[in-house]
């Protein structure tokens, strides 16, 4: 079985910053780290929700809207 590229990374060493998770032909997955994994402060549920949906509606609206495939926070 192949193993997926993004489980062999160890998310708990990753500092808050920009990553680049992937890139499958055109499309770039980016990893935005806010805050480092299971270390508190923790950022809040609907935080999260609100960053995911100020930044589709941002996206959607922008130069950018025919580029970008998918924003979904992790936290």
């Amino acid at each position: 079985m192949d193993k997926i590229a993004s489980f062999c990374v160890d998310h708990t060493k990753l500092l808050p910053g920009i990553y680049i998770s992937r890139i499958d032909g055109d499309i770039t997955t980016y990893d935005i780290r806010m805050r480092r994994p299971n270390k508190p402060p923790y950022i809040a549920v609907p935080a999260l929700h609100t960053i995911e949906h100020l930044f589709a509606t941002f996206a959607r609206n922008s130069e950018f809207k025919d580029s970008v495939i998918y924003f979904g926070p992790m936290g």
